[in-house]
């Protein structure tokens, strides 16, 4: 049987971090697991901009190369215990909104980092951690120190670093 997890991402290679580590346990407990990558936006009013939204080129918006080639890493890389994994935008604008996101997606678990700060992507980009944390569901809270911290400047480390702890290879 399969388990949805919900993971917040802001598209940078160490916002998956959190990804890896669900990834991991659900390995270590024999597990699939089915996992929803979301981002806080806020729509616009404007309906000529809500006649013209498009969540796919939204999300390509969003999403960089670095990004795209580190989720294709995860999926290869855990083949085996992903049922599905996917991107996903959640603009509700109250925890009411939240909790029917959850239902609809059917989600069982969060994971949120005690020690990462998410960047706001865009201006219309918001901070879900409150949601998470007022959710009904089990929410682990992950300290992710443990992964090096290579360098900001290049992508290609930052990738590195999703795939080393300590030194070794991440199984």
């Amino acid at each position: 049987m399969s388990k949805t997890i919900l993971i917040p991402t802001d598209f940078t290679v160490k916002s998956l971090n959190l990804a890896k580590i669900a990834l991991q346990k659900a390995l270590d407990n024999n597990e699939r697991i089915t996992l929803i990558l979301v981002h806080g936006y806020w729509m616009s009013s404007s309906i000529s901009d809500l006649l013209f939204y498009s969540k796919s080129k939204l999300l390509d918006k969003l999403e960089t190369p670095d990004f795209k080639a580190s989720c294709k890493l995860l999926l290869g890389r855990y083949e085996g215990i992903i049922e599905k994994m996917s991107i996903d935008i959640f603009s509700g604008t109250n925890q009411n909104a939240f909790e029917n996101y959850l239902e609809a997606n059917n989600v069982q678990g969060i994971y949120l980092s005690k020690n990462y700060k998410f960047k706001l992507k865009s201006s219309n980009s918001f901070d879900l951690t409150p949601y998470f944390i007022k959710s009904k569901l089990n929410v682990t809270e992950v300290n992710w120190e443990a992964v090096p911290s290579i360098s900001q400047e290049s992508g290609q480390d930052e990738l590195a670093a999703l795939f080393f702890n300590h030194g070794q290879v991440a199984h």
